[in-house]
């Protein structure tokens, strides 16, 4: 599946300051007690691109950004790309240890924050805070920065790594654009009222609400912060009605039990699901709250490592069974369904998501190795490209791609592979069941599966009935041990499902199953390639390169060639993307 767009993106600071050109006395932000224009917007980040110009963080090193929901937000953001460098988020609330290697695999050497946040910030070794609130500088002054261009770092997310440590993707302002422009006219466009910001600005689902608005000449609504979640759909209703709320499936869910008939129907244009698996029947709930004519429902699907979102699409009517499909490519972008030597798998065929195009991110600051693994040779693209390997499985069936899970939720339970999701599906398939998901755990010495349901509305789950309904459904080895009614499923900061917490509620002795222990597992013969922008990834050593790549003559097996990429190659937020540490 592939998008093409005859438009070629610029950077989101370009769009902002033609924004600021066309509506300077409109509203740009919007808190419980403060209002900013755009004029207002565009001064203040001015101020703070000059303050961060003379505290000197050095080069295009980036830049900490430490700030709850607060009128200072969006300036610091915009203001750090007015004096050239990527910003990197640090939620307040991040434990001091996590906050201080973020902050080291950065290079951070300054912080912007304020006065609250400095108990975190004392933990933050060579750190240097500019305290908005408190600071005095230069308010005005000439920005020394040079312009950005479109292959410029934007902002490095730092995400879950399997090693236990964080990984931080470098976003390009060229893959970040892309998506602002497609999302501002896909969403932007169902109203006026712009879109709130209520995630933390660790978790880039909420960047189209910070930004999208803002290159349209609409409103970013900050919510209160810290934020109680049974407080999210009245603040909701409060500050609407919304262009577009962007959310995770959990929140929507969340606010779909809250929300009266009207209140749903005129709270935005659009309501959009994403970060986790959509199923069906919360879209079907929420298209009856809100009614014909009323506040639609959208999914959209990504990972951090291509750019907030790479598809998309308005859900579909009628169908209430398994989970909506990943939607259609955003422009300049292509998905594709491989098996493990990056060819096609036949329709209806599960195989890996590999997502390719503008979006692509840089890599993982700091890890080339770990880089070369997940970003490789893409043989469908132009010459040179690189494809990410998404980690995730689907099957294509015409034109829809049907996620079926993580290729790390596919488990071998007493010898079978078992589909985490197949199991969810056929207990939410239910009458009496309206949410489920199904975790797995190692008990003593071997794996077994844990589903946890929250009844529908007026019902109430017999737990030996509903394992019986599934044993008529699904072989004996797919039966979850155990089985457990709950009233909701516990979410992360991020509106996730917290399966941790699920597997903390079993009384037992649980741990997490190892994954990928798959004895079936064959490893391949790799050679290290490299293409003309001095990036390194793996291929095949027994098929020739795709076209803009190159064999470095460097080959074995896949840990002796990571090794090798890991002493010749770096990833960081500077320009260009890669310095390369030899020739060879």
């Amino acid at each position: 599946m592939t998008s093409t767009d005859a438009d070629r993106p610029s950077t989101t600071l370009d769009l902002f300051r033609l924004q600021v050109a066309r509506t300077p006395d409109a509203v740009a932000v919007r808190t419980e007690a403060e209002k900013l224009t755009y004029r207002d917007l565009d001064y203040r980040s001015d101020q703070i691109a000059c303050l961060i110009d003379s505290a000197g963080p050095p080069g295009d090193l980036p830049v900490g950004v430490c700030l709850r929901r607060t009128a200072d937000l969006l300036p610091t953001l915009i203001g750090i790309w007015k004096a050239g460098r990527p910003y990197l988020p640090l939620d307040p609330d991040l434990p001091p240890r996590r906050a201080r290697g973020m902050a080291a695999r950065g290079g951070c050497t300054v912080i912007v924050s304020h006065s609250e946040h400095r108990e975190l910030l004392a933990a933050l070794d060579g750190v240097r805070p500019l305290l908005l609130d408190a600071e005095q500088g230069p308010s005005t002054g000439v920005i020394t920065a040079r312009a950005l261009r479109p292959e410029d770092a934007a902002y490095i997310m730092f995400t879950s790594g399997s090693t236990g440590e964080p990984k931080g993707v470098v976003v390009e302002h060229r893959g970040l654009t892309n998506y602002l422009l497609w999302a501002a006219r896909e969403y932007g466009g169902s109203g006026t009222g712009g879109s709130p910001y209520f995630t933390s600005i660790g978790f880039d689902l909420g960047v189209p609400s910070l930004f999208a608005p803002l290159i349209i000449g609409q409103a970013v609504h900050l919510l209160p912060d810290p934020l109680d979640p049974a407080d999210l759909a009245a603040l909701l209703v409060a500050g609407g009605p919304y262009a577009f709320v962007k959310m995770t499936p959990g929140h929507l869910n969340l606010i779909s039990l809250d929300l009266s008939a009207a209140e749903a129907r005129k709270l935005a244009g659009v309501v959009i699901a994403a970060g986790d698996a959509f199923p069906y029947s919360l879209a079907a709930r929420w298209r009856a709250l809100a009614g014909p004519g009323g506040t639609d429902v959208a999914t959209e699907y990504g990972p951090t490592e291509i750019t907030i979102g790479n598809s998309g699409m308005r859900v579909p009517l009628g169908n209430t069974d398994g989970l909506v499909p990943l939607g259609s490519p955003i422009p300049h972008t292509m998905m594709y369904v491989l098996d493990d030597h990056l060819d096609p798998v036949p329709s209806g065929v599960p195989g890996e998501v590999y997502i390719g195009g503008i979006g692509v991110a840089r890599g993982y600051l700091g890890d080339p190795a770990l880089t070369a693994q997940r970003f490789l040779p893409n043989p469908y693209g132009e010459p040179g490209a690189r494809l990410y390997r998404s980690g995730d499985r689907a099957r294509q069936v015409g034109d829809d791609l049907y996620f079926l899970g993580r290729t790390d939720d596919q488990v071998k339970i007493r010898g079978h592979r078992v589909e985490l999701a197949e199991v969810a599906t056929a207990l939410q398939r239910h009458p009496d069941i309206r949410e489920a998901i199904v975790v797995d755990r190692l008990r003593n010495t071997h794996t077994e599966l844990a589903g946890f349901v929250v009844a529908a509305p007026a019902r109430e789950v017999d737990v030996a009935e509903l394992r019986a309904a599934v044993a008529a459904e699904l072989p004996g080895y797919m039966i979850p041990a155990q089985l457990r009614v709950v009233d909701r499923l516990p979410l992360t900061a991020n509106g996730k499902i917290d399966r941790a917490a699920l597997l903390r509620s079993l009384e037992d002795n649980t741990t997490p199953a190892a994954r990928n222990t798959d004895p079936d597992v064959v490893e391949f013969s790799y050679q290290v390639v490299r293409n003309d922008n001095d990036q390194y990834s793996l291929w095949d050593a027994g098929r020739p390169p795709p076209r803009g790549w190159r064999s470095t003559g460097v080959d074995g097996s896949r840990a002796d060639c990571l090794a090798h990429i890991a002493s010749v190659w770096q990833v960081d937020a500077r320009s260009p993307s890669a310095e390369p540490r030899s020739t060879r």
